[in-house]
């Protein structure tokens, strides 16, 4: 009788086909961890931020025309809500005031 296989470390990763849906890719990066992506090589760091900038500087002068919709716990939700409440502001205008804050930090990351 043979001995079992180990299995490999380096086992082929079956990538999502050109064209995927935001659910396959969504899928795929919740079963794969992107530093192990990085280290294997099938994914890289785009060092260039130049679009990034000019992408943020180009929101500040565009009106909210574009939605966005996420699927999120009831009680994050509920959390959100109470959190704009104490600002005074609407949870949309929150939760926008955060996605930017967060997108100008990873754009400014190295």
């Amino acid at each position: 009788m043979k001995a079992p296989k180990a299995k490999s470390h380096a086992a082929r990763i079956r990538l999502p086909r050109k064209g995927a849906s935001h659910v396959e890719l969504s899928d795929f990066f919740d079963r794969h961890d992107g530093v192990d992506l990085l280290d294997r090589g099938i994914m890289e760091v785009d060092p260039d931020h130049e679009d990034l900038e000019r992408m943020l500087l180009e929101y500040w002068s565009q009106p909210n025309t574009k939605q966005l919709n996420i699927r999120i716990p009831a009680t994050a939700k509920l959390m959100i809500e109470r959190l704009a409440k104490r600002k005074t502001i609407e949870a949309s205008t929150l939760v926008r005031m955060w996605v930017i804050e967060c997108m100008r930090r990873e754009a400014m990351q190295p």
